[in-house]
């Protein structure tokens, strides 16, 4: 992968509206056009029906191995964003949403520190980190600027999930019962992972899901989708009640996450680029990423058969339940 060299210097340059004013801190040049390009797409984005969900509202740090380079917003959209400089408030490899004194806000590598993971790690897996455990849809060769920005979009949504769903949210993780030293992978492999039944019931539902979606007929792909449905209750009757909250944190709040990020690419890349890195061959892996698939493909199951649903969508009334909308007509 071609690793991209930061200048640093004194940079007034004003860009078009809702760009960055860069004022003297070192915020490279490609992360400036990164953050350009995910405020371009800000009205395609609103238009996917979560409400009041816009990348302006929302404080992005980039992180380049020593100090934090925030981008904010300006008041108005007319407005130019700027650049402050600040201390690093997390070491970090991956995206991820992050309180800072009480704000949630969007934090990931710059540009070069993001793609040096690729030269660390050699592969294309994330280790824990926040709300972004799991895997990336990218790998180096096809890792670029647009994958960046729609990193970007994923964790914003993270950022809109903890303004509007936080009290939904604190009772998942509380029924997760998590001690002080478990994650949530934890949960997932040792209750999940190393169970063979619990292993093939989600294979065969991620099997039936891409089925759905590729389905035409519209009867036949509400057919699947209730094969779907009861897998879903199989598994939610095996699965312990900590369990089954994993289940549910991951499958909807990543998963619609990654729907979003997937938005955000297919809108850059165009959908061959798109198909090719979130609709390729499913291969089950111990962890927490495969929620972001199972999550995703719901989320575009529901585009097709049940548009508007992302007004009513939250973390206590899930993908399924909207699954059992569609089935229910």
């Amino acid at each position: 992968m071609k690793l991209w060299k930061i200048g640093y210097g004194i940079m007034g340059i004003l860009f078009a509206v809702g760009s960055i004013a860069t004022g003297k801190y070192g915020l490279s040049e490609e992360d400036r056009e990164i953050y350009d390009t995910a405020v371009s797409l800000d009205s395609d984005m609103q238009n996917m029906g979560f409400k009041e969900f816009s990348i302006r509202d929302y404080k992005v740090r980039f992180y380049d191995g020593k100090h934090d380079y925030v981008v904010v917003p300006g008041d108005e959209p007319e407005t130019p964003a700027k650049v402050v400089k600040e201390e690093a408030v997390l070491d970090v490899f991956v995206g991820t949403a992050i309180d800072v004194d009480g704000e949630c806000q969007v934090l990931l590598p710059s540009y070069e520190y993001f793609s040096n993971l690729f030269n660390v790690l050699g592969t294309a897996e994330t280790v824990s980190q926040g709300m972004t455990e799991g895997t990336m849809a990218f790998t180096e060769d096809s890792y670029s600027r647009n994958s960046q920005t729609a990193t970007i979009w994923h964790e914003a949504f993270h950022v809109w999930q903890n303004k509007n769903w936080q009290e939904e949210i604190d009772a998942l993780t509380e029924r997760m019962n998590l001690s002080a030293e478990e994650s949530r992978e934890d949960i997932i492999v040792k209750e999940v992972d190393s169970d063979k039944e619990m292993v093939t019931v989600f294979e065969q539902e991620m099997k039936l899901l891409m089925e759905a979606y590729e389905e035409t007929v519209p009867e036949r792909k509400k057919e699947k989708m209730k094969q779907v449905l009861e897998l879903v209750t199989q598994r939610e009757k095996h699965l312990s009640d900590s369990a089954n909250a994993m289940e549910c944190f991951l499958e909807n709040l990543e998963g619609s996450a990654m729907y979003v990020e997937s938005m955000a690419y297919r809108k850059l890349e165009g959908d061959v680029a798109w198909k090719e890195y979130y609709l390729g061959d499913f291969s089950y892996e111990n962890g927490s990423g495969k929620y972001y698939h199972l999550g995703m493909l719901k989320c575009l199951l529901l585009d097709e058969m049940l548009p508007g649903w992302q007004s009513r969508f939250s973390a206590s009334y899930g993908l399924n339940q909207l699954l059992h909308e569609c089935v229910e007509e």
